[in-house]
């Protein structure tokens, strides 16, 4: 989610003057309160801070000295230096680098380094990049302000929770799969079926049908194309030229993939995208928008939404691609889902501790709010 803190709390009394100096006043001002929360606790690990202006290293100083042994780096380069030497828990980078691009370096983060917390702290935002980063796994993507220190601190705390409480979904799962295989070992004469299952699981067109598709916009040559496009990479589309024509169709079936514009003329865009979420929360959505703001880049993730198409298309390939991206995770979830589902019902017995498993990690897969 982008943080912006001049859209939040309460109204302040007077402007704030340059966005990073008032931060570091703003991150000196909270230190006080961030040594009373934490005492005399013992810090957690590192955390590392990536950017060329020294006000901002002050600044995380002043938020995290207590919780974390805090390191810094002016660049890209010294960066991955430091975490090749030892990997912080967390890292908060800009991303106007002198040496490389920021998210270049949040790319290879998050490959090389899945349960890094990653927090992009920038003075330089994009629509795209903001998009971009959220797309890479970034846990937050936070505008330099006035009231950046608060926001990046609570965004720290919280990116911390959120990563234990999937390492703990990831226990979870690694015990289920150790009592699956202990299953497969006392259960030799469905072993077989077992390992074929998987094998036998039908595709996802093959079940169901062929994928079906939705394309919303207020121009009929844009519905028109990718209709088209669409259909000859064999998917069953349809299309509307409004809002009112969308929420119609909606109502009468359901469709695997909405393509929607922002901007509809008669609606908005990333309310559709809420209401689809909310009744048919499998249905998955794609935005398409030609007024790229930092807000609607992420807007329609914030909503329900997997992903963000940036118009006009200079090439109808992105498109088909990232439609056959959605497809393809979508199949990989109906797979697992048919998968639990067929090995639920194998054994009486062996579900007594599988539900247990189960009811765990519903429990920690449920929304915070």
């Amino acid at each position: 989610m982008v943080r912006n803190g001049s859209t939040r709390g309460n109204e302040r009394a007077t402007e704030l003057g340059d966005g990073e100096e008032s931060m570091v006043n703003n991150g000196a001002m909270h230190a006080e309160g961030s040594r009373r929360e934490t005492g005399t606790a013992r810090r957690i690990g590192g955390l590392l801070v990536v950017d060329p202006d020294p006000r901002t290293h002050r600044a995380c100083d002043d938020l995290f000295a207590r919780q974390f042994l805090v390191t810094h780096a002016a660049s890209g380069h010294a960066a991955l230096e430091q975490i090749e030497r030892a990997a912080p828990v967390v890292v908060v980078t800009e991303l106007a680098l002198p040496d490389q691009d920021g998210l270049a370096l949040v790319r290879r983060l998050r490959r090389e380094h899945p349960t890094m917390v990653l927090v992009v702290l920038t003075g330089e935002p994009t629509a795209r990049a903001a998009a971009q980063a959220h797309r890479l796994g970034v846990d937050d993507f936070i505008l330099k302000d006035g009231d950046s220190a608060a926001y990046l601190r609570h965004s720290v705390r919280h990116a911390l929770e959120r990563h234990a409480h999937q390492a703990e979904v990831e226990r979870l799962l690694i015990e289920l799969t150790e009592l699956n295989e202990a299953f497969l070992t006392n259960m030799v004469e469905l072993e077989r079926d077992n390992q074929l299952l998987q094998e036998r699981l039908e595709p996802l067109a093959d079940a169901g049908g062929a994928v079906s598709m939705l394309v919303v916009d207020d121009e009929v040559a844009i519905v028109a194309v990718l209709e088209t496009l669409l259909r000859s990479q064999g998917y069953v589309v349809d299309g509307a030229n409004s809002g009112a024509e969308a929420r119609a169709l909606l109502a009468a079936r359901r469709f695997d993939i909405v393509l929607t514009d922002k901007n509809l003329g008669d609606a908005s865009g990333v309310d559709l995208i809420r209401e689809i979420h909310a009744t048919s929360p499998e249905t998955r959505v794609l935005l398409m928008t030609g007024f790229a703001t930092v807000e609607s880049a992420v807007d329609a993730m914030h909503f329900g939404a997997v992903g963000y198409l940036r118009k006009p298309f200079e090439d109808l390939m992105v498109v088909v691609n990232r439609v056959d991206e959605v497809v393809q995770q979508m199949q990989a979830d109906r797979d697992r889902a048919r998968y639990v589902h067929a090995f639920q019902t194998r054994n009486a017995d062996f579900l007594a501790r599988y539900r247990l498993l189960k009811t765990k990690l519903m429990t920690l897969q449920r929304p915070t709010r």
